[in-house]
């Protein structure tokens, strides 16, 4: 599938907010469903190696994603590299690598490739546990991603993450997780060109430290408090201009409502602040929210829902933050077994301040504006073997960039998948 327009990308690869680090995502039940048709991998003992690739190709009529964008075909091509060795009751140790190559033959200016890895494992002691991982992504920003800038060809950016974890189990229902994380966001291999200026300026580490507190109302429920510091600092400073680094904490509070049943249901709520070191940038506060919603009227179907509310970076020169709202509900059907059915529907929301008062008349001046994304999309695929499945997407998205009017942007892909 090509490129989705997202709101600070990045949250799609990383765990829930006051989650353990270092482990694996469950698989939904209606992949247990499909078992005859779901890869075997290959098993040496205690590890098990998958591996899978896909080659699709379609048509996009906005490759720039920009008011007025040029259309072309597309050529996208995956692959993925997964390892996970699990011994005891809860100890394992995983890595996997991806990689996605998008090119545009009418528009080759707009070609990409996005990679990321990971490693991590979680190891248990008696009824404590303590979870590391690490994460690289290589990724590109374009115009559809909320708070970029406005350019006629992609952002190349690196992100590089580590999270620790240690589980501290009471002798009753009482729980602590304190972690920290640090991330560090690099542009510097984007070199300045005639149409983009150099994004060195944007390159920073966000140290993030809390710790989440979790009672056991039941098995696999459990009421949750987060609370959360946040120091996000800059390398190199922008020109004219007061210091963008700030400190900023969170508290949340709310139910994880387990993992089994046919319901699943997560959500927090709380506020957060932040206040920024240079002066006129002032403070930014806002609710926070994190939903997560997953319902299996059957064996075959699942229908899941996210809502996320917060403060958000952003890449403009004259924000340096603004509120993000989120919400995408979607469906998967299963039908003969191997024949699977998707769609969703998604929202996407930025409010940005004024620009602070010493940038009045300059060209960086920016009245208080928003932006605003919707979204759907539908794909089907048909489940050959264990090995093989055809698959086919629509995706279809309607926003504006700040300073233009609303375009559309219609992306076709069929794509042949192949897995060990």
């Amino acid at each position: 599938m090509a490129d989705n327009a997202f709101g600070q990308v990045i949250n799609t690869y990383f765990p829930a907010i006051g989650t353990e680090a270092g482990e694996l995502l469950r698989e939904p039940a209606q992949v247990q469903a499909m078992g005859a048709y779901a890869p075997l991998g290959k098993r040496y003992g205690p590890l098990r190696i998958d591996a899978d690739g896909s080659e699709s190709e379609g048509y996009d009529n906005n490759v720039d994603c920009n008011v007025g964008g040029h259309s072309s075909p597309v050529v996208s091509t995956q692959g993925h590299l997964a390892a996970v060795s699990r011994w005891g009751q809860h100890d394992q140790v995983h890595g996997d690598i991806s990689v996605n190559d998008i090119r545009y033959p009418s528009r080759s200016v707009q070609n990409r490739t996005n990679w990321n890895a990971n490693v991590g494992g979680v190891h248990n002691f008696a009824h404590d546990s303590i979870g590391l991982t690490y994460t690289h992504l290589t990724l590109v920003q374009m115009p559809t991603d909320l708070g970029a800038l406005i350019v006629n060809r992609p952002i190349s950016y690196n992100v590089d993450d580590v999270r620790l974890s240690y589980t501290a189990t009471t002798h009753g229902r009482l729980s602590f997780i304190p972690q920290g994380e640090i991330q560090r966001y690099s542009f510097g291999n984007s070199p300045a060109t005639a149409f983009v200026p150099s994004q060195s300026y944007r390159d920073r580490a966000l140290i993030t430290e809390g710790v989440t507190a979790q009672y056991e109302v039941s098995q696999d429920s459990h009421a949750l408090l987060v609370v959360q510091g946040t120091e996000i600092r800059y390398q190199n400073k922008l020109e004219n201009t007061p210091s963008r680094d700030s400190n900023g904490a969170s508290v949340m509070g709310g139910y994880d409502f387990g993992l089994r049943g046919p319901i699943r249901f997560r959500a927090l709520v709380g506020y957060q602040t932040r206040r920024y070191r240079g002066n006129g940038y002032g403070t930014i506060n806002s609710p926070m929210a994190e939903a997560e919603f997953a319902w299996t009227p059957s064996r075959l179907t699942i229908v899941t829902a996210n809502v996320r509310h917060g403060i958000e970076d952003s890449a403009f020169e004259n924000v340096v933050g603004y509120t993000f709202t989120g919400a995408r509900i979607g469906v998967t059907h299963t039908y003969q077994r191997n024949i699977v059915f998707s769609a969703y529907v998604q929202l996407q929301k930025a409010n940005y301040p004024t620009a602070p008062a010493f940038l009045q008349n300059t060209v960086l001046y920016q009245e208080r504006n928003n932006q605003t994304l919707y979204g759907a999309g539908a794909s089907a695929e048909w489940l050959i073997n264990r090995h093989m499945r055809l698959t086919a997407n629509y995706d279809f998205s309607s926003q504006n960039t700040v300073g233009s009017g609303a375009f559309p942007i219609h992306n076709f892909l069929v794509g042949f998948h192949i897995a060990l």
